[in-house]
């Protein structure tokens, strides 16, 4: 068995086991934990009755966008870490 690391070529005909970096390993972990923030938070301001004008009196407009925002926010942070788990 060889262990190589991330990029590293090797013979064809050996067995390989891949090492992943740290830094490639806090990443994922840091772009999973923001996605799940950020869909807490959009679900906090997309719904109304939990939030109400509360939180910095917000309109039901203005909660709506900033619930949007951290939405989008989510989806891009998750699409970064399927992307990052691929590799």
């Amino acid at each position: 068995m060889v262990i190589k690391w991330q990029g590293e070529k090797t013979e064809p005909e050996q067995e390989v086991v891949v090492v992943e970096s740290t830094e490639n390993i806090v990443s994922r972990r840091t772009s999973l934990v923001l996605s799940i923030v950020s869909l807490a938070i959009s679900l906090m301001f997309l719904s109304q009755n939990i939030t109400g004008n509360v939180v910095a009196n917000f309109s039901t407009n203005g909660a709506n966008w900033i619930g949007g925002i951290f939405f989008i926010l989510a989806i891009i942070g998750g699409l970064i870490y399927v992307d990052k788990s691929k590799v």
